[in-house]
């Protein structure tokens, strides 16, 4: 059934029971437009999926029509155009400059300190308004910017940094393998924030609760409540000033601003001796947001495990052949067109085609086939899989981030 809405800023051009989709005038042919129009929508629970097409102007909305009906919805989506349609265009820096006589080059960087998928966005955003990308990709769940264009990756690591984010090589094994271990230690350190701020935030809620009229109850919770809003995770202030002297804003900003009124009312009232006091406001808000990132974090964990289980497939060692001598490598040392030795039973150390011999080789982990695959000269193989009892040589055609470990990124975002 149709909708008797008649919307001012776009045109409802299909709608299903929990889908619409909707052309927008004002968002076609502006992705910066578009992608705050998508920051915005994905705030609300209610909103599960969100895809664009900035070309065209065209938006695609899955949301849940039992929380949310479909006329609140065509009316939110009209109030909030309607608002971004005033908003005026901030141009890219003018004293950046595309030098077109340098090589287009394409770059993958991991991220830490996204927190949710708005992030992605806005880093996004704030990558394509660089005039040297040519196109820009960030997802959240595997953690990876990608970008195409004449900047080189220091450059994309600036951008990055300005926005409050922090960019890791992920070229070689050894830095893949650093991941791992940060994503490991940014597992165990959400998990240890979370469990000392509810330790000590209990206690502060449990006195709030109970509205004692003693003062020294209030001392309690100012000195209980304290370390949970800067020790605990003092990055929210700290990422929400950056992004506020930029004139941006992101979920640290809502959570210092929630935060920051509740201490910040509630330390003249104490020091006073009278008014209300929201100590517990404060620290049940720090102590729910830590909870919420260690789930994400271990959800994020569970994602990238494919990653990781193509990166242990990978030997630590190749076996190059120069000058008629054999020479064991690290694989962080292959060279593009390197010609490496693979001995029967032996894991090929990197993406590659083979120049002699021939062989069966188990791809089973990578493609899924479970047949062994023939191979023989002209034929690619590919970093990780198991060669079998025949010896082969091939000629390694990727390294770094263009072997078999960043396609496992790729599949991950899948």
């Amino acid at each position: 059934m149709a909708s008797a809405f008649q919307p001012n800023n776009f045109k409802l051009v299909h709608e299903l029971k929990n889908r619409v989709r909707i052309l927008v005038p004002i968002l076609e042919k502006d992705p910066e437009r578009t992608y705050i129009f998508e920051i915005i929508l994905k705030k609300r629970p209610e909103i599960k999926t969100v895809k664009s097409i900035p070309e065209i102007g065209s938006v695609t909305l899955y949301f849940d029509h039992n929380s949310l009906p479909k006329e609140n919805l065509l009316t939110i989506l009209d109030m909030v155009l309607g608002n971004i349609s005033k908003k005026k265009i901030s141009l890219p820096p003018s004293n950046i400059v595309e030098d077109t006589s340098a090589p287009i080059q394409g770059f993958s960087l991991a991220i830490e300190g996204m927190t949710c998928a708005s992030c992605a966005l806005l880093l996004e955003m704030s990558l394509k308004r660089d005039p040297r990308v040519h196109n820009a990709t960030v997802n959240f769940a595997s953690a990876i910017a990608s970008t195409n264009g004449r900047l080189s990756r220091q450059d994309m690591a600036e951008i990055i940094s300005k926005v409050g984010y922090k960019a890791n090589l992920m070229d070689t094994l050894s830095q893949r393998q650093e991941l791992i271990r940060k994503e490991h230690q940014r597992l165990a350190s959400a998990k240890k924030r979370f469990i000392w701020a509810s330790v000590l935030t209990t206690p502060v809620v449990a006195i709030g609760m109970a509205m004692p009229t003693g003062r020294i109850f209030h001392w309690i919770q100012f000195a209980l409540t304290t370390p949970v809003v800067f020790a605990a995770d003092g990055a929210f202030f700290s990422k929400a000033w950056l992004l506020a002297k930029m004139g941006r804003a992101n979920m640290d900003s809502l959570i210092a601003i929630g935060v920051g009124s509740a201490y910040g009312y509630s330390l003249p009232s104490l020091l006073r001796g009278k008014g209300h006091l929201y100590f517990e406001a404060a620290a049940s808000i720090i102590s729910f947001v830590l909870l919420g990132r260690y789930m994400e974090e271990n959800a994020k964990g569970k994602a990238g495990e494919a990653i990781r289980k193509l990166i242990d497939l990978q030997p630590q060692t190749a076996t190059l052949l120069k000058d008629g001598r054999e020479i064991t490598i690290s694989i962080d040392d292959i060279e593009l067109d390197d010609h490496l030795l693979i001995r029967p039973g032996e894991k090929i150390p990197t993406d590659g085609k083979v120049v002699d011999g021939i062989s069966t080789v188990d791809e089973a982990m990578v493609t899924g086939e479970s047949i062994p695959v023939v191979k023989e000269i002209g034929h690619k193989v590919i970093g990780g899989c198991v060669n079998g009892t025949g010896v082969i040589t091939i000629q390694a055609t990727a390294i770094g981030t263009g072997q078999s470990a960043k396609r496992g990124s790729i599949y991950s975002q899948w």
